[in-house]
């Protein structure tokens, strides 16, 4: 008896040094959430991509029962097709959905590389709030856009992107490399700079250190097809209470004083009011201002609204005189977005009139 026992302890031992695996040579099944380090009592979003960035998903085990594989460089867990048509049975694709989610469509670049240079005027000034902006494709007189930023950001690239370098604490290097791809391409090309320095909210630069930051971040990047922009101020008038600086035209008078040698070719304007007849009379006012060392400069309204009257008879009246006026070379009404030149998702019958009247 206690013989037979002995013989079958042996046999058990034989059978287990033959067919157990050393615990350094097993090879550790792995998981996505291991990968993801979202075990071990971590609560992670596990739908935030960041979590999973360098995961190597052909290792990854998606629950499939099956063996493990040898701890060479691990194969898809579905084998490779043979040539034979039919492909080997399995539970589930090797291949994860993150993968077969890949965009395919055609691209669709970060920056515009303003293939039109379009004649027309008039432009859209939008913001990432504003709705896919293809929705003014079947109207005829867009043919640029703004954003205050540096990149299009969702611009359609029939319409011609102008970049603005909006103050002068911008990001150095990323202003001028997104300005050099934005004015890549033939044809002739515009920068804006500094918005509304003359306010407190916005810019808020004094003349002085405007010029500065001009040569430093515009002037480099002037050339025979590349169009720079003043900066572009208020319709306000007076001194400002809260910067002690001087508004509107009168800050802008100071600065082409003080920056007579910067290369200037066009002046952007805003305004603000109540009714047609004092825009024309600010606009008319603004381009006997546009003088650049004995120079004649074209006027850009860049950014205008009617707080007052009805905005559709304001834009039936304003819209063929700023198309009249030569020196006005483009202009963009506020805004695309919210309730003015869009309503939703759609065009509103604001939108309509300024893109197609």
């Amino acid at each position: 008896m206690h013989a037979h026992y002995a013989i079958l302890a042996v046999a058990a031992l034989v059978l287990d040094f033959a067919f157990a695996q050393p615990a350094h040579h097993r090879h550790k099944r792995l998981h996505r959430l291991d990968l993801a380090g979202v075990l071990h009592g971590k609560r992670q979003n596990w739908n935030d991509p960041s979590l999973y960035a360098g995961v190597n998903w052909n290792a990854v085990n998606y629950g499939n029962a099956g063996a493990a594989p040898a701890p060479a460089p691990a194969p898809s867990p579905k084998p490779a097709p043979a040539p034979a048509p039919a492909p080997a049975p399995a539970p589930a694709p090797a291949t994860p959905k993150k993968q077969a989610v890949a965009p395919v469509p055609a691209p669709a670049p970060a920056t515009n590389s303003n293939p039109q240079t379009g004649s027309g005027k008039r432009g859209l000034a939008y913001n990432p709030s504003s709705p896919n902006l293809d929705i003014f494709d079947s109207y005829g007189k867009i043919t640029w856009g703004y954003n205050w930023e540096s990149s299009p950001q969702g611009l359609p690239s029939k319409y011609q992107y102008v970049a603005m370098c909006w103050s002068g604490s911008v990001d150095e290097n990323k202003w001028k490399n997104d300005a050099k791809a934005a004015t890549s391409g033939s044809g002739t090309h515009y920068l804006m700079s500094f918005n509304e320095p003359d306010m407190k909210a916005q810019a808020n630069m004094n003349v002085g250190p405007a010029v500065a930051a001009f040569n430093r971040l515009m002037t480099p990047l002037a050339s025979g097809n590349v169009k720079l922009g003043s900066p572009a101020v208020t319709n306000g008038a007076g001194v400002s209470q809260d910067t002690g600086f001087k508004l509107g035209l009168d800050w802008l008078g100071d600065f082409f004083q003080q920056c007579s040698d910067c290369p200037i070719d066009f002046v952007p304007i805003h305004w603000y009011g109540s009714d047609a007849a004092d825009f024309k009379a600010h606009t008319q006012k603004a381009m006997n201002a546009a003088v650049v060392n004995g120079q004649k400069k074209p006027v850009w309204v860049t950014e205008f609204q009617c707080l007052g009257q009805d905005q559709g008879a304001f834009l039936a009246d304003v819209l063929p005189w700023l198309d009249s006026q030569s020196q006005v070379e483009r202009y963009s009404y506020f805004m695309a977005s919210g309730v003015s030149l869009t309503n939703g998702n759609g065009v509103s019958a604001l939108g309509q009139k300024y893109a197609s009247t």
